[in-house]
């Protein structure tokens, strides 16, 4: 199987397990699939979901979380209470409450922003599912040759730096401040 084909039936399994997951009913908030199972260029099973939900509290993320592993098998929850000087950067508006859960077979991010501000998550997803066959095979490439390489700096080498090889992507890395 091509990393393509690989890429596509992992996307659907994302849209399914979503499907599955129906976090509209666990959580007061609406859903929103981000990452790559939204730009549809997955090498991992790895779903990302997030939340506008500038009400939530931590007993209100633990009740839904509760309400999933009804639904699913977990096999571990981490919850991080990311408020003030937890957040994971010095701006206000990304206070959150986190949780990474896992099945026997899926990683899956959730993560409830406090603060309703514009957040990139999308337009990037988004434009990445726009790239052009070419980039999207070397992002697909890239991934899943490098996985211990955020996605995040594989995709800014692409998309803004042309890369298309590992050495290339080394050499980025190399050069970024």
């Amino acid at each position: 199987m091509s990393l393509v084909e690989r890429a596509q039936a992992l996307q659907a399994e994302a849209q399914d397990l979503f499907t599955h997951l129906d976090l509209g009913t666990a959580f007061p908030w609406q859903p929103v699939l981000i990452g790559s199972a939204l730009s549809g260029l997955m090498v991992v099973r790895d779903l990302d979901v997030m939340f506008d939900a500038p009400d939530a509290t931590a007993p209100t993320v633990l009740a839904g979380l509760t309400t999933l592993a009804q639904r699913v098998d977990l096999r571990s929850i981490d919850f991080r209470d990311e408020r003030d000087d937890r957040r994971p950067t010095p701006a206000i508006t990304d206070e959150r409450y986190y949780a990474v859960l896992h099945t026997p077979t899926w990683k899956i991010d959730l993560t409830f922003w406090l603060h309703v501000t514009p957040r990139p998550q999308v337009a990037l997803a988004l434009r990445l599912r726009d790239a052009d066959g070419l980039q999207q095979d070397a992002i697909l490439q890239l991934k899943d040759a490098r996985r211990e390489i955020s996605s995040t700096v594989i995709y800014n080498a692409v998309l803004e730096n042309g890369v298309g090889t590992s050495d290339e992507l080394d050499a980025y890395i190399r050069q970024s401040p």
